[in-house]
């Protein structure tokens, strides 16, 4: 019996500790099946041929959560995805340098795993309980575990200390990022005038894009750009409940909800900008 366990990232940094469990898991659980995707623009471009059927096929959902990508569209995305097709207690937050209480909104939904020997232990051991036939017995999981441990931990370690921390915080400008998103929405409105169903991919790289500028903006500051993110947000809300996805929609409103006093803010501060 073969175990699919899909494992969330979103950032540099998610990647590479999604990537480092990703090759662990099935030294210690042979009967395991990881699924990864290598990028975030994969994520974009295949998400409904490739993605949705991993997420839907999963019997496992780990979310690979950093302090850098809590707020991610991605990452909420897929963890609503996960969440309607598996029990709660078969999807989990693996938190590296965070605490539990970090977490909000739906995040908090899910079981935690904090990154020690102990707290992952207890991961390993809810995925092997998966396994049917190819189940280890308990004090065969343990002699494993024990034997793989200190690779991944020193692998762990070894990726947070190299991070640079400089590429998670890169973003695009903000008018590359504007003229995405009014491509992407004049792009919807033809498709929805000439009768196409706008596809799911194309209204999170909408929401993914919103989200990017507004985080732009909340670094940055931009009285411009603040006014035309308000502007854009009412067609882009049109586009996303007009479509059969509501649950886009629900997703990009509760991000939105969350960063509205960040943004809110800015645009005030800026007020004096000529």
């Amino acid at each position: 019996m073969t175990t699919k366990v899909f494992i969330s990232w979103s950032g540099d940094l998610s990647n590479k500790l999604a990537d480092a469990v990703r090759q662990w898991l099935p030294g210690v659980l042979q009967f395991v099946k990881p699924y990864f995707t290598p990028s975030d623009i994969e994520k974009g471009t295949k998400w409904a041929s490739n993605i949705a059927g991993e997420l839907e096929s999963a019997d496992i959902g780990i979310i690979c959560l950093t302090k850098e990508n809590l707020a991610k569209p991605w990452i909420l995305f897929e963890s609503g995805a996960l969440s309607k097709n598996l029990e709660s207690s078969r999807v989990c937050t693996l938190l590296f340098g965070i605490d539990s209480t970090d977490l909000k909104g739906p995040l908090t939904t899910f079981q935690t795993t904090k990154f020690e020997k102990s707290d992952f232990k207890k991961l390993v051991k809810s995925i092997n309980n998966t396994g049917g036939d190819s189940k280890l017995e308990e004090n065969v999981l343990d002699q494993v575990f024990d034997m793989w441990w200190d690779k991944l931990e020193t692998q762990i370690n070894d990726i947070i200390a190299n991070h640079n921390n400089a590429e998670e915080t890169e973003h695009r400008s903000e008018r590359d990022i504007l003229e995405e998103v009014l491509e992407l929405s004049r792009l919807g409105a033809r498709r929805r005038s000439a009768g196409f169903e706008i596809h799911p991919e194309m209204l999170m790289d909408l929401a993914e894009s919103s989200m990017e500028l507004q985080q732009v903006i909340e670094m940055e500051g931009s009285k411009r750009a603040h006014m035309a993110l308000r502007r854009m947000q009412k067609p882009l809300e049109h586009l996303m409940r007009r479509s059969d996805h509501p649950e886009i929609y629900e997703r990009y409103r509760m991000m939105r909800n969350e960063s509205r006093h960040r943004t809110f803010k800015v645009g005030t501060d800026d007020s004096d900008e000529s």
